[in-house]
């Protein structure tokens, strides 16, 4: 007998073909529609085709919608049979072994699968040189996304199959094969945001931003046009489509006849889909309940609230009846309570020495300070094919030195930020501290540290140019650039002369190299917003970069008033109609919703007569050059300026900013 006699049946494949035909069919018409045709219906401004990096990018995401729907649907038909007792019965009384049948359905699901994508593939290799294609795309790329929606259909229907296989009803196999497609990254953000909670330093932007989609299938593959897969991810979905196939020709040996109908088909699987649903509904309720309450009581309830929640929810689906209640329910449900409680809490305790943990010198290979890490955060891979001066670790000793020791600091101090104490005011610096590690592992951890208290650690890292480079995006000065653009307000200025780009960004640089730790904590109001438009041919994902002109950037601002660019940006005297002066008393008098209105500070200070006005050139001159922004900090000189356009603006100065004058103007 023949391998495909032994394995495959040709009746069952023809009448797998006539019955769900229409599944192939409405895949071929779909993913025709959502490429080939979508390069003549694309509208264009530009006669010339759109060079695009991959094939995914056509079509706004409809490609992604397809492929994640008619695979599962495929694996839900052909495998209805098993979730009914009369199929069933009718299907396991046929002269076939079950390794039979399954073959069969898993080479018919293939049959109506895989010619869909490959004419696909096919007809967008004919249409290429087309006139009326607005997308301008090679060969290699039809190639690499035949293969990708290949392995991807595979997968997600081996996956069907294998769910399907596990359960008893079709609609359970359809839901929970969605579910365990995002599962991944649903956990990783609960578990992001209950480690958050409890451990200081918890990166958690980090973490979501870096992890979350990579681990769910479907929202990789919807999001697939901006991150594509890489080579180590398409060996793993091509293994994991053989390991579903493994352990489908395994359960379904073991699978009952009877259990068509039931949630699930395994009882052996019955605790571990308890205690799944519990552990998911611990975390939402707990993280609910944890993020506006810190009491311990508050904390218990809530996690108690989501595991009955959870227990119900899995018992009724389980028995498929309300009627749970028995005896053993309380002590099965507080068994199951207390195993998920400690996974809950052991990670996000002490015990793990997660908050204390800084490395030693010798360990690490490179350091990162600063903010936003997640958007620098470039894999090995990646930072091999980027210039040097892009890598954002420094391996500087001294740098790395500096960063640990604010490490330390704050491990030790763990300095907590109160948002209610607006009276004593203090500013914040938000941190990531990354480390590369010789192990080639990284540690990262986020803080928000509040410059006071912290000044000798703080100014040890920011005062260096391993910092600066990275914080403000030195490296990316080094780009050719076409055009500086200087705005305040509804004042613009550009600067297109090749010679005073070049003087331009020389000077901003020193400036900023320059800069003291003072002066880059400083709340001092920029006079300007600079944009540094790059070489758009050379990066077309990364047009314009953005600067401020700082108050204490004197060679810029000498420099400025050389070329006469100076007053044409920058607000002057002559362009304020006047000027109200106040001393912001308000502690206790103005509610915390109406904190950050200023209008209400000014409202509080003319009802109890502490303003002043004054349309003096000299006084106004003067607040301009030390005006700070709006914080709602109590103590403060409040200013109230009317622009001769109608405008209103609102500014802060401090008590040593005022002149004699000024400060003999307040009332």
């Amino acid at each position: 007998m023949t391998p495909s006699r032994l394995f495959f049946n040709s009746s069952i494949i023809r009448q797998n073909l006539r019955q769900h035909g229409w599944i192939g069919i409405i895949y071929a018409l779909g993913l025709l529609f959502a490429l080939p045709v979508q390069m003549f219906t694309r509208e264009t401004h530009s006669s010339l085709p759109q060079e695009i990096k991959n094939l995914f990018q056509i079509g706004n995401g409809i490609q992604s919608l397809f492929i994640v729907v008619f695979p599962v649907a495929a694996g839900l038909f052909l495998l209805y049979y098993l979730q009914g007792k009369s199929p069933s019965d009718l299907w396991h009384g046929l002269p076939f072994r079950r390794e039979h049948l399954l073959a069969t359905h898993l080479l018919s699901g293939l049959l109506l699968l895989l010619p869909p994508v490959w004419l696909t593939a096919a007809v967008t290799a004919v249409v290429r040189q087309w006139g009326g294609n607005m997308f301008s795309y090679e060969g290699a790329d039809i190639w690499s996304w035949c293969l990708m929606v290949s392995l991807l259909t595979i997968f997600l229907f081996c996956f069907s199959v294998f769910v399907g296989i596990c359960t008893g009803q079709s609609i359970v196999q359809g839901i929970i094969t969605y579910i365990l497609l995002l599962l991944p990254a649903f956990l990783i953000l609960l578990m992001n945001s209950h480690l958050s909670v409890y451990l200081y330093g918890y990166p958690y932007v980090y973490n979501v931003n870096s992890n979350a989609e990579i681990w769910s299938p479907l929202m990789h593959i919807m999001n697939i046009a901006a991150n594509p897969f890489s080579v180590k991810e398409v060996w793993i979905y091509g293994a994991l489509s053989v390991v579903f196939i493994i352990m489908s020709f395994l359960l379904y040996r073991k699978r009952h006849v009877e259990k068509a109908g039931q949630a699930i088909a395994f009882t052996a699987f019955n605790p571990l889909f308890k205690a799944g649903v519990m552990f998911c509904a611990m975390l939402i309720c707990g993280t609910y309940f944890t993020s506006g309450k810190q009491q311990l009581g508050w904390v218990i309830g809530g996690y108690a609230i989501g595991a009955l929640i959870g227990y119900v929810v899995a018992e009724m689906i389980l028995r498929k009846t309300w009627q749970i209640f028995t005896r053993r329910v309380p002590l099965e449900w507080a068994v199951y309570t207390v195993l998920i409680s400690l996974l809950l809490y052991i990670p996000a305790s002490g015990l793990t020495g997660y908050e204390n943990r800084v490395p030693s010198n010798d360990k690490i290979s490179g350091v990162f300070a600063g903010g936003n890490y997640w958007m620098r955060d470039y894999s090995q891979d990646t930072l091999a094919n980027l210039p040097i001066d892009q890598d954002p670790f420094s391996s500087d000793k001294d740098y790395i030195e500096a960063v640990r020791k604010l490490h330390l600091a704050l491990a030790a101090v763990r300095p907590e930020r109160n948002s209610q104490s607006v009276a004593n005011y203090t500013r914040y610096q938000s941190f990531t501290l990354a480390y590369q590690l010789n192990n080639s592992r990284k540690l990262v951890r986020e803080y928000l540290v509040p410059v006071k208290g912290f000044e000798p650690e703080l100014k040890a890292v920011m005062e260096t140019e391993a910092y600066k480079s990275e914080a403000y995006q030195m490296f990316q000065l080094e780009e050719n650039t076409y055009r500086i653009r200087l705005s305040n307000r509804d004042k613009v200025v550009d600067i297109s002369n090749p010679v005073e780009i070049a003087e331009f960004k020389e000077i901003l640089k020193r400036e900023i190299l320059n800069m003291s730790f003072e002066e880059q904590t400083s709340d001092r109001t920029p006079q300007a917003y600079i944009e540094v438009y790059s070489d758009q041919k050379q990066n077309v994902n990364r047009s314009s970069l953005f600067y401020e002109w700082k108050p204490f950037y004197q060679e810029l601002e000498s420099w400025l008033v050389e070329k006469g660019y100076a007053d044409r940006v920058r607000t002057t005297s002559a362009e304020i109609k006047s000027a109200e002066i106040m001393k912001d008393d308000f502690d206790g008098r103005i509610s915390y919703e109406e904190l950050y209105n200023p209008e209400k500070h000014v409202e509080l200070a003319r009802s109890e007569k502490r303003t002043a006005v004054t349309a003096d050139k000299n006084f106004i001159t003067s607040i301009l050059e030390h005006e700070r922004d709006f914080a709602a900090r109590n103590g403060m000189i409040l200013v109230r300026m009317e622009y001769k356009n109608g405008n209103t603006e609102y500014v802060q100065l401090e008590d040593s900013d005022l002149t004699p004058a000024l400060r003999a103007l307040l009332p």
